[in-house]
């Protein structure tokens, strides 16, 4: 490593060894010695006792100071290296014959449950394939159904709970899932101002949302994950009996909710009492 004379940020001067010193990335206290110049460019710098270039770039333009100048490996050598190559396992060809070959599960996109899982199973419900084992499974925040996620998917939530991504990145098996959840595209500060109106903290706003995926999920399990009015198993949603405006108190019991498909969803808000008009709201 090498540092720049103008740029001595982060080090310390030592008087009595007459040294710059400071501190790698892994807590390793590392000295530095003030060279003159560099042997290509002129330029002083800081770097080890026996380095006489202050970067990379200028070793390489260095010409004959550069102390791989003029040297070639053996003709004896390579044929060395290339025996030595011929017989180790590791230079096999690539897909089944290599050692690192794991069913082919990167180039296809599916993720290994061995791989991912003990990273999401803290805060998620995983689980293996039944036909095969090694892949994972996850549950659909929305509909709560067991489906195998993209690899890519499984990569981005997992950077979203390490905090290096924004966003949440939750795990939805279809795009209709993903456009009718809830909490799908709002900031954390958005749902928890809906909350704030929920309870009644801040006045009623006009909001798309349903009812708490929690309550959604159990609702879902009580009713067998299908409308209780045609029998339908898509576009399901949590229909609340006696509206939130009128019974706020109710809106998170489980006996004031029933499950309705999309369309039987709309038959029930045209009813009086309960159309979106009156309520001034999307749902109840």
């Amino acid at each position: 490593m090498k540092i720049c004379w103008d740029n001595l940020e982060g080090l310390k001067y030592n008087k009595k060894i007459d040294k710059w010193y400071g501190y790698s990335k892994k807590g390793n206290k590392r000295y530095y010695v003030y060279k003159e110049s560099c042997k290509n460019c002129g330029e002083p710098f800081l770097g080890d006792s026996n380095n006489i270039f202050c970067c990379c770039e200028c070793q390489l333009n260095s010409g004959k100071y550069n102390p791989f100048f003029g040297k070639h490996h053996t003709k004896k050598q390579k044929e060395i290296w290339s025996k030595n190559r011929k017989g180790n396992p590791k230079y096999k060809k690539f897909g089944k014959d290599a050692p690192c070959w794991k069913g082919g599960y990167y180039s296809k996109g599916i993720p290994r449950y061995d791989t991912y899982a003990p990273q999401l199973e803290w805060c998620e419900e995983v689980r293996r394939n039944e036909e095969d084992p090694n892949v994972l499974e996850v549950r659909c925040i929305k509909c709560n159904k067991w489906y195998v996620p993209d690899r890519n998917s499984v990569r981005s939530r997992i950077q979203v709970l390490k905090g290096n991504y924004k966003g949440e990145c939750e795990f939805y098996c279809s795009d209709e899932c993903k456009h009718s959840c809830s909490i799908y595209g709002k900031q954390p500060k958005t749902l928890m101002k809906e909350d704030a109106i929920r309870a009644g903290r801040l006045q009623w706003l006009e909001l798309d949302r349903e009812v708490q995926p929690e309550l959604r999920r159990m609702v879902l399990e009580r009713d067998g994950y299908q409308c209780v009015k045609c029998g339908s198993t898509e576009n399901l949603h949590c229909h609340h009996i006696y509206p939130e405006i009128i019974e706020p108190l109710e809106s998170a019991d489980m006996d004031n909710c029933i499950i309705y498909c999309i369309d039987c969803h709309k038959e029930a808000h045209k009813k009086d009492g309960c159309k979106y008009g009156q309520l001034k709201m999307d749902i109840c």
